[in-house]
């Protein structure tokens, strides 16, 4: 008999993160040898994209605590 677990979205939601700032940092590696105002433009790009990110995170958790109180079980 298997013993199956739900998938966990917020190990989902961190895997996928994680997948894609691998992704931009060997892309921003490939650039390092070709410019280094390509590098620069990208390196900012990610730093944007991981802050945005990390941003829109913490306003949904906010948003969580705000709306439903104590949601643990």
């Amino acid at each position: 008999m298997e013993d199956r677990q739900p998938p966990d979205p917020r190990f989902d939601a961190m895997t996928a993160r994680l997948l894609r700032r691998e992704a931009l940092r060997r892309a921003a590696e490939e650039l390092n040898t070709t410019s280094g105002p390509g590098l620069d433009g990208v390196l900012a790009r990610i730093s944007a994209e991981v802050t945005a990110d990390a941003v829109t995170r913490l306003a949904a958790l906010a948003a969580k605590s705000r709306g439903g109180g104590d949601n643990r079980r």
